[in-house]
């Protein structure tokens, strides 16, 4: 059964990580305010058509267990090609919505370059993952026609092909984190919730290794729970790279605490500047508790190979913490877009 991959969309550098006081020369804060306005639009924009790509993603895995329920024939060959005929019309109208809005992605006039290497660099992403997405989808169609032979060696071979695409959507979410934690200072929270990201994505990146080394290694007669060395190896990298994970939430919630005092008189402007900013901080805290969730989630899976006895409840925990990751996220674009529209009436004010 397919892992839910959902990860963050890297979007938001908050206005905190430039260092800009709010309160400089009228001139500079009228071009920050304008700049952060197109900004929010187009993280707006680009985070609605990375949610309608992953959705497609994620919806492909009903097609993943029909397959599923093919091999271990618990549903008809005429039932299982109707419904699968049924969801990958479906997908395929949702995957072509998500690529016209892509296509027709908004494009922020910038007054300075601020933002701009952000949003060239997350456009290369969108285009890269959808094409990733599109193979995801190949990947499953063939994978359901190769169940629908009973040959396990073709099921296999598009099996493997569906877990290398995977590790490929997670390895590129990972390059664009890596750009935005190279761009943060380390006194920047951001620099080490990404961080924290980084590393657990590349432990299901080794988890997933270790489930197609399974698959590669003939198993052995007579051995209950065998693990190959090679899958040994890439579990122990698992959870090295949890392990460091959870340090960076760690030495980001340390990190949070300073960033707050060193910040917040740059929002001392008025109230109204105040409690975003305390929203900000409230935010960032919220989202490195998901995060150890996240972790601790994936230690359970690591715990039990080879076995996967919990994997549907935490894999339905996973999804549902992936979830409010997304939301955080979603919650700091809205409070930049108020802080945008705050600062762009104190300059009329002004005027």
């Amino acid at each position: 059964m397919r892992f839910q991959y959902r990860v963050i969309a890297i979007l938001l550098l908050c206005i905190i990580s430039y260092h800009q006081n709010l309160a400089a020369a009228p001139g500079g804060t009228a071009n920050l305010f304008y700049d952060l306005k197109e900004y929010t639009r187009y993280l707006e924009s680009s985070t609605n058509v990375y949610n309608e790509l992953t959705e497609v993603f994620t919806q492909a895995s009903a097609i993943d267990d029909l397959s599923q329920a093919v091999l271990m024939e618990t549903v008809t060959e005429e039932t299982a090609l109707k419904n699968k005929r049924r969801m990958a019309a479906l997908m395929e109208q949702k995957f072509n919505t998500a690529r016209a809005h892509l296509d027709n992605l908004y494009q922020p006039r910038f007054k300075t370059e601020r933002f701009a290497p952000q949003v060239d660099e997350f456009n290369n992403y969108l285009k890269e993952y959808a094409v990733i997405i599109r193979q995801s989808l190949d990947d499953t169609y063939n994978l359901f026609d190769a169940s629908l032979t009973r040959d396990l060696s073709v099921v296999n071979q598009f099996d493997l092909r569906s877990r290398k695409t995977i590790i490929r959507a997670l390895e590129g979410e990972n390059a664009l984190l890596k750009l935005r934690i190279g761009q943060l200072e380390p006194t920047n929270p951001s620099h080490h919730l990404f961080k924290s990201i980084v590393h657990s994505n590349q432990s299901l990146v080794y988890l997933i290794k270790a489930r197609i080394t399974e698959m590669e290694v003939p198993e052995i007669t007579g051995v209950s729970n065998y693990v190959a060395e090679d899958s040994a190896s890439f579990i122990k990298i698992a959870n090295i790279e949890l392990s460091t994970s959870k340090k960076a939430v760690e030495s980001g919630t340390k990190v949070l605490q300073g960033w707050a005092k060193a910040n917040k008189y740059k929002f001392a402007i008025s109230q109204s500047f105040q409690d975003i900013f305390q929203s900000l901080v409230q935010s960032f805290e919220n989202s490195f508790q998901v995060e150890l969730k996240i972790n601790d989630a994936f230690h359970t899976i690591l715990s039990e190979y080879p076995g996967d006895e919990s994997f549907e409840q935490v894999n339905a925990d996973i999804d549902t913490l992936i979830d409010q990751r997304m939301g955080l996220q979603a919650d700091r674009i809205q409070l930049v877009a108020q802080i945008s529209n705050l600062g762009k009436a104190m300059n009329s004010s002004r005027q």
